[in-house]
């Protein structure tokens, strides 16, 4: 893992520290001037008028000055850097283009859905295959913003589409894509009765989830279109069924940019959809229940010191790592020390749930996708798989079935993540390490 630079001392912020305290001290010094002469000089002395009036001069140099570093500096800073922008990048900037991420992993890290949904007023619109990255993680933050009036249109491929199933033959016959669907619209349909029957909440806005039955044009998200400042998160090209990195762009409005070219594209792949009736007990002709369980903040770390479990911390990801849809990197702490990347370290995390089943077998179906770094054992209900499981920069995630070590009632998966020494180590950025899960269960009440 190729070393990374220190960043170099911050020579600005260092000269404009000093310049403020400098203001600062000229000011002090006129003020304190301008009140001692009164004192030094008597009122008929011709040295109190000039000697005030110059402190009076001092003391507002310094004001000035403090103003001008403090607003005025910092504000010509973003109309140089504005245009330096534009003149680095003049078709971006004219097409709205404010920036392009190379995958999603890049767009993960740098755009989080809180910061994106918190600033919307009236309208979420998004739209993807299976939205189970938003049905997992984002589904709470989506409830709170209908609950507070803002309108959610949600559009999904349609689990029962020919599309389905042949992206599902182009994988070698793994219904993962289905169960993600399938997942999802269980996910959102909980979520709609819980708004639906959340107390309160007289101006909420609508939660509205559609399918559509062909190849989707792209993945997007779209927040208060049609607001001055809407703006669009979308895929460049379509998905096709492979595990090729696609690149997403985020763009603004812009006169003559391609913002409306984006809205054109997702109002078409609406108008040829469906909407999902969720008071249906049954909107996808599934007997089956499900539960999705992802790592994030609900994921436990046995500490050591005080014997005890503790939430788990979202990491900062390698940038070489691959993450699982719906799913967060997480360790002990946001990041290692780099004495722990020189010598490695051996945590061990817990999933606890519930299987609210009375039957003796219940479980049709329990596929548990992880990754780590530097790898994994695992063991479920006290039974030790053999393997161990690493591969945080594969291309595909691990897949293990679970399913007849799963029971009814209480369950426990245990992690046990090992990052392997790296003496050599100049930064814990040398040796990362982390793990990230999605455990899928099919089962019969």
């Amino acid at each position: 893992m190729p070393k990374k630079s220190k960043p170099g001392p911050n020579i600005r912020g260092w000269v404009q520290e000093r310049i403020i305290f400098l203001a600062l001290i000229i000011f002090l010094v006129g003020a304190s001037a301008y009140i001692a002469a009164g004192k030094l000089f008597s009122p008929d002395s011709i040295w109190l008028h000039p000697v005030k009036e110059f402190s009076l001069l001092l003391s507002l140099i310094g004001v000035v000055s403090v103003g001008y570093e403090v607003f005025l500096r910092e504000l010509t800073f973003r109309e140089y850097k504005q245009a330096l922008q534009e003149i680095v990048n003049p078709d971006g900037v004219r097409l709205g283009i404010k920036r392009v991420f190379k995958n999603r992993s890049e767009l993960g890290q740098s755009v989080s859905f809180e910061e994106l949904f918190g600033k919307t007023n009236h309208e979420i619109f998004i739209g993807g295959t299976s939205l189970l990255s938003i049905s997992t993680s984002s589904r709470e933050l989506l409830k709170e913003k209908v609950l507070a009036g803002v309108t959610v249109r949600l559009l999904l491929m349609n689990p029962e589409s020919p599309v389905v199933e042949l992206i599902t033959k182009q994988g070698g016959g793994k219904p993962t894509l289905l169960n993600e669907i399938k997942t999802s619209l269980l996910l959102l349909q909980k979520v709609y009765y819980e708004i639906d029957t959340e107390p309160g909440y007289p101006h909420r806005g609508k939660l509205i989830v559609h399918t559509y039955d062909t190849i989707p044009s792209h993945s997007f998200i779209s927040l208060d279109r049609n607001e001055p400042h809407g703006l669009i998160i979308a895929d460049i090209g379509p998905y096709l069924g492979r595990n090729t990195a696609r690149p997403s762009m985020l763009v603004t409005k812009k006169k003559h940019g391609i913002y409306d070219y984006w809205l054109e594209m997702s109002d078409i792949m609406w108008v040829d959809s469906r909407p999902v009736d969720f008071k249906s007990s049954e909107p996808w002709e599934t007997r089956t229940k499900t539960l999705v369980f992802t790592s994030g903040p609900n994921t436990e770390y046995h500490d050591p010191e005080t014997d005890t479990w503790r939430p788990a911390a979202i990491c900062q990801m390698d940038k070489n790592w691959k993450s699982i849809k719906g799913s967060q990197w997480v360790w002990i702490r946001d990041s290692v020390t780099l004495e722990e990347a020189k010598t490695g370290s051996q945590n061990k995390f817990r999933l606890k749930f519930h299987l609210p089943a009375r039957r003796e077998r219940p479980v049709i179906r329990a596929d548990l996708l992880v990754r780590s770094d530097d790898t994994c054992h695992i063991t479920v209900n006290d039974v030790g798989l053999k393997q161990e499981y690493g591969g945080a920069d594969y291309p595909d995630a691990f897949l293990v079935d679970i399913d007849k070590f799963i029971r009814a009632g209480e369950n426990v998966i245990y992690f046990e993540v090992i990052n392997f020494a790296k003496p050599d180590a100049q930064s814990p950025e040398d040796n990362p390490t982390g793990l990230v899960f999605r455990l899928h269960i099919d089962y019969n009440e």
